[in-house]
């Protein structure tokens, strides 16, 4: 153990001695040997000894046992008669803290794991390593070494992060030159954000989405900054004003997606030699009208009662509190013609899928029995579960027993689940992609869609358009390409081009300078899984220290 080879020469600390002990604790006596020290008050060397008392100190553990530091400290009399200090004690930077009860190696330490980990994962791992401490400890040193960084900052990127999801959001901060968090704010509001640049006017370049509030609070705190909007959050912007553009025509997603299901061929009588009983259903693929759920009578009564609102003269923000609903689906159900309703989720056994054809074979070969389908099925490698193969042969029984068990007995055939209908979102990315990407049942569907909805066309191509501006550079094309979407006739494009045309000089910006979101993005998902590793217990202070110490 070279414990004093770590200290500096001034401290002249010896070892006294070096006793084990029956609980597997090592303890060495330490001494100082100095023949003066100064008073911490006027700075005085003293070499009048008044006392000694001993300090126990925990050190870093040696072949796995716990060592303890007894150290002898003296008190000195300060002989300058205009010192306030009278008496005082030596002290010994390097090797503990004033009134320290651990080593200072050993703090070191145990920061530097609070810090990586934090505290409950922290002290499992100190544990191993032969020590011995507490959670609230480990986050104690943490907030000790936490802090806003004092580098001057000269690119700065802005984004939110949340606190509590859709309830409460907080200010990161990112150092886009040095890839490192400098500081959290408590909310995302612009005057915080303004007082925050205020006390740094060093700040040249700002990064940020397309938030007013950091708009706005980068204006005021740091108007000599240049303010870059993020190019990912521009490509966002068209491509959910295309999306709420399809969320508009839901009649024109069902009848494009219908229009690909054949006429029902008639199933033959079955013969009158044959016992009804014992005949076989037989599942054909058979398009028809499918009942409405309850779920999309009730999304149809919230529609009407949306629409008579606003009949009535009521704002959003009204209609949002009048019916229980917030403002996004209240604008969501006045920009749509007629009641959107939800799309099918996709199941492994959708019409047209593998199992379900294979599914289907099994059936019409006379097993009816859902058990011994799903077992069939799983032997070919089915992912899925019993109850989904059981819910959905269900569908194509259509006669019941009398304690409510389907029993196959007729001889008509039952009438398939509808075709799933595309979400706007599914949609989108159909119409911003590449063509030959896609399926040919996709470019098909594309092709009825674009044929019905005409105005859709002009939005796709705009959209498209702007894509290969953000993705060139092509800052020459931007005033054209708002100009064209001004004058599309599609409303939400023309509402994203004002909104462009107000924050332009932040779009020019982003389109001549390499800064962007990304590296302010990643630093959120780092945020986010050092908050959930601690247990509701992080704090600004704590989250902070731990980004900032590469945690």
């Amino acid at each position: 153990m070279l414990i004093t080879a770590t200290l500096p020469a001034s401290l002249a600390i010896a070892i006294a001695g070096i006793n084990g002990h029956a609980s597997g604790t090592v303890h060495v006596a330490l001494v100082s040997a100095r023949d003066a020290v100064a008073c911490p008050a006027c700075g005085n060397a003293a070499r009048r000894v008044h006392s000694r008392y001993q300090r126990t100190l925990a050190d870093l553990p040696w072949q796995g046992l716990a060592v303890q530091l007894d150290l002898e400290v003296r008190r000195f009399f300060c002989e300058v008669a205009s010192c306030p200090r009278r008496i005082f004690a030596e002290q010994f930077p390097g090797l503990v803290a004033v009134r320290g009860r651990r080593s200072a190696r050993l703090t070191t330490l145990l920061s530097a794991v609070g810090l990586a980990l934090g505290g409950e994962p922290g002290v499992r791992l100190v544990v191993d390593l032969g020590l011995k401490t507490s959670p609230d400890t480990l986050l104690r040193l943490v907030r000790t070494v936490s802090g806003p960084a004092t580098t001057p900052v000269r690119v700065l990127g802005v984004d939110d992060w949340a606190k509590r999801r859709g309830r409460k959001y907080g200010t990161i901060l990112v150092d886009l030159e040095r890839h490192e968090v400098i500081d959290l704010l408590d909310d995302r509001e612009a005057a915080t954000l303004r007082a925050w640049l205020t006390q740094h006017p060093e700040v040249e370049i700002i990064s940020r989405d397309r938030a007013s509030a950091y708009a706005e609070g980068g204006r005021e705190g740091a108007p000599q900054a240049v303010q870059v909007a993020d190019r990912w959050h521009l490509l966002k912007n068209v491509g959910d004003a295309l999306e709420r553009l399809l969320q508009g025509q839901p009649t024109a997603l069902r009848a494009a997606a219908q229009a690909d299901a054949s006429p029902a061929a008639p199933a033959p009588p079955p013969s009158a030699s044959e016992d009804p009983s014992a005949s076989t259903l037989v599942v054909t693929e058979t398009a028809a009208a499918p009942a409405r759920s309850l779920g999309d009578r009730r999304l149809q009564d919230l529609y009407d009662q949306v629409m008579a609102l606003a009949a009535d003269g009521l704002s959003t923000r009204a209609i949002s509190r009048t019916a229980g609903l917030s403002r996004v689906t209240v604008r969501k159900y006045l920009r749509a013609a007629v009641c959107p309703v939800r799309s099918p989720r996709g199941s492994l056994l959708a019409p047209g899928s593998r199992w379900e054809k294979l599914l289907r074979e099994r059936w019409n070969a006379g097993c009816q029995n859902a058990t011994t389908l799903w077992q069939d099925l799983q032997a070919a490698g089915f992912p899925g579960s019993a109850g989904t193969v059981r819910r959905h042969v269900g569908t194509w029984r259509t006669v019941r027993g009398r304690r409510g068990r389907p029993l196959a007995r007729s001889g008509e055939p039952a009438a398939p689940a509808p075709p799933p209908v595309p979400s706007p979102r599914q949609v989108k990315w159909w119409l911003l992609g590449a063509p030959e990407e896609l399926k040919d049942d996709q470019r098909e569907y594309l092709r009825r869609l674009l044929a019905a909805v005409p105005l859709l066309e002009t939005a796709q191509e705009v959209a498209l358009e702007f894509g290969r501006l953000v993705r060139e550079r092509d800052l020459a094309a931007l005033g054209g390409w708002l100009r064209k979407a001004e004058e599309s006739g599609v409303a939400e494009l023309r509402g994203v081009a004002v909104g462009m045309r107000r924050d332009r000089a932040a779009i020019e910006a982003a389109l001549q300078l390499p800064w962007s979101q990304g590296q302010t993005e990643g630093q959120v998902t780092r945020l986010k899984l050092v908050k959930r590793a601690m247990y509701g217990r992080g704090g600004l202070d704590l989250l902070l220290g731990r980004l900032r110490r590469g945690a």
